[in-house]
């Protein structure tokens, strides 16, 4: 599918803020899944800015504002191209040929390796319940466990929205029993990992539909999961399925922390922040 997506986002401020420095993660990434055919990044009011691909391997707009300012805004626009993950490997429950088995991942230099995607932090460390079930279900080839590991879950979290803060931890998420994708990213990657399983956040958009060309749907800004079992597999916890053409990959890390839409700080007072994002299939 190929998708025309504008995503706004910025702050007002209560009062004239008289500088600020920022980093933008916004731009989609070229993968094998994923072309990109043109990409933008424009501030308003106009600052200075340069851009870099970070630790990680997403692209950053970093950029300071040194003038008297009451709203700052972020415009990301671009055109995709998008392939889904087609084999149904998950309804079916196969195994890719190219997997490795739980002998080779705790082998210790994929540990070494991986060990950035192994560690649980504040964010995503399991509940203890939690990681007991996911214990149950790592009898099986990793790739399966981790698709029963997203099926509890499913069956055990409701997607609400404003049920939780941005802060909010993996484990309280689990307790409440309710999230956004941001949480179901987070207590997936704790219970992945706790297993011995590396695993790592993605941030990026979906288009929720309908299909229409030429018409434009308000998007969303989305997260899901990859865990690495000798390849890195993408996985939609929210929505309990492997990816589709719907998805637009902007970056991926640890946790939420590390591929914040927009970031940063300023010398003023209180802001509110706004986001919008515009997502068209062209015909």
């Amino acid at each position: 599918m190929r998708l025309s997506i504008d995503h706004q986002t910025g702050f007002r401020y209560s009062s004239p803020v008289k500088s600020s420095y920022n980093e933008a993660r916004m731009t989609p990434a070229a993968s094998e899944h994923q072309t990109i055919w043109s990409s933008r990044v424009s501030i308003e009011p106009a600052a200075w800015s340069f851009s870099y691909t970070d630790y990680w391997g997403t692209r950053v707009t970093t950029f300071e504002l040194h003038e008297a300012h009451e709203r700052l805004t972020v415009h990301a626009q671009a055109v995709v191209d998008t392939r889904g993950d087609e084999p149904a490997w998950d309804t079916e429950r196969r195994v890719a040929p190219s997997d490795l088995g739980w002998s080779a991942l705790h082998d210790r230099g994929v540990i070494d390796r991986m060990a950035e995607y192994l560690t649980v932090n504040r964010r995503t460390a399991p509940a203890p319940e939690l990681a007991a079930l996911a214990a149950e279900v790592a009898d099986q080839p990793p790739r399966l466990a981790a698709l029963d590991v997203c099926r509890i879950l499913d069956e055990r979290l409701r997607y609400e929205r404003g049920s939780t803060e941005v802060t909010s931890a993996a484990a309280d998420v689990w307790a409440l029993g309710a999230g956004v994708c941001q949480d179901y990213s987070h207590v997936a990657l704790g219970a992945l990992r706790s297993i011995g399983l590396p695993a790592r956040y993605v941030s990026g958009y979906l288009h929720p539909g309908p299909r229409e060309p030429n018409t434009t749907v308000t998007g969303e800004s989305h997260s899901w999961i990859e865990w690495w079992c000798g390849t890195w597999v993408p996985y939609d916890p929210t929505m309990g399925r492997r990816l589709t053409d719907s998805y637009v990959r902007v970056g991926h890390g640890r946790d939420y922390g590390d591929v914040a839409p927009l970031r940063g700080t300023y010398s003023g007072g209180a802001s509110d922040m706004f986001v919008t994002v515009a997502m068209t299939e062209l015909g």
